[in-house]
């Protein structure tokens, strides 16, 4: 039996939209158990199923939580739910929190896998072709090193192997030209760490431009970097779909056009929307750590749950730390 921890309370949207999504979540999924952590009386309609365990959780970490504050939020939905895989009795951890206090909770009370100076959260963004391309780092950390890169690379690789399935996986560097002289230190020697592996297919250097062409199935990139090129393929998508819909409706043809293209509209949309991925994964760590939308309905969410399910059933964490054993 696969084992999750879930928090409850820190997204957005309250934790109504968590037990919908537990509850659905459910009936597919005959061979999980869930550990609920959030207020025990908004929890009430879990308790009737014997595979939920309600574990009672007062207080939230606030969006502008540093280390201390987070250390002291002992009896927060957060803090229980990932201190729940610290203890081994769950395999993984899914919020809708924070992602700083989030990643923070998750370095104080998770160990890292052995040899992996740093973890990094991980997204998959769709892509022209429709394969979709995961990109890390995307916001842990400020800077890395060309070591740390080398890593992020490796599971990368191993994520888009197991969970995407995807036989020998394109994987490529982020960077300011296709050349391999390119950018600075830390990516040049980058580049040389990810030339030289053989445990992955390195590509090269690819440029912002090209992200969602889908030409690779993983980018690696520093967490500034990749924050950013993250923000903004989100907002040029949201502003292109916006523009799509106020050129269509500022004539009657525009109208007329719109209705016929509604279908195809409306699978564009659905082929960005962040719903349908569940949540970005924190990879690094000794557990399976998925951090969901902080806005997430109960489908998102329940998707969510699922890529975490999907980490823990194959194994990835222990694939990545055979991946990385022998760097």
């Amino acid at each position: 039996m696969y084992k999750l921890s879930i928090d409850a309370m820190s997204g957005d949207l309250g934790s109504s939209i968590v037990v919908e999504a537990c509850e659905k979540f459910m009936q597919s999924h005959q061979d999980v158990e869930l550990y609920v952590t959030g207020k025990a009386e908004e929890l009430e309609k879990l308790q009737s199923n014997e595979r939920i365990h309600i574990v009672d959780a007062r207080d939230i970490v606030p969006m502008d939580a540093g280390i201390m504050s987070v250390r002291r939020k002992k009896d927060s939905s957060m803090v229980k739910a990932v201190t729940l895989a610290n203890d081994g009795i769950v395999d993984g951890v899914v919020s809708c929190g924070s992602t700083g206090a989030f990643y923070t909770s998750a370095m104080l009370f998770l160990k890292r896998i052995e040899g992996v100076e740093k973890s990094c959260l991980m997204a998959v963004l769709p892509t022209y072709n429709q394969k979709g391309v995961a990109l890390l780092d995307v916001g842990a950390n400020a800077e890395n090193t060309p070591e740390q890169l080398h890593d992020f690379a490796i599971m990368g690789h191993i994520y888009a192997k197991n969970i995407r399935g995807i036989a020998s996986p394109k994987v490529a560097l982020l960077n300011i030209g296709t050349e391999n002289k390119k950018g600075d230190e830390v990516h040049q020697k980058a580049y040389q760490l990810l030339e030289s592996e053989n445990k992955i297919d390195f590509i090269g250097n690819i440029e912002g431009r090209d992200i969602l062409k889908g030409d690779c199935d993983v980018i690696v990139t520093d967490g500034f970097s990749g924050n950013i090129a993250l923000k903004t393929c989100e907002g040029a998508a949201s502003i292109l779909m916006k523009m799509i819909k106020e050129s269509m409706m500022s004539s009657l043809s525009g109208k007329i056009g719109a209705l016929f293209a509604k279908s195809s509209l409306y699978a564009l949309k659905d082929q960005f929307d962040y719903k349908s991925v569940g949540g970005a994964l924190m990879i690094g760590f000794e557990k399976a750590v998925v951090k969901a939308h902080g806005a997430s309905d109960a489908k998102a969410f329940a998707n969510a749950m699922d890529l975490a399910y999907q980490m823990v059933k194959l194994d990835v964490v222990t694939q990545m730390k055979e991946g990385l054993s022998e760097k």
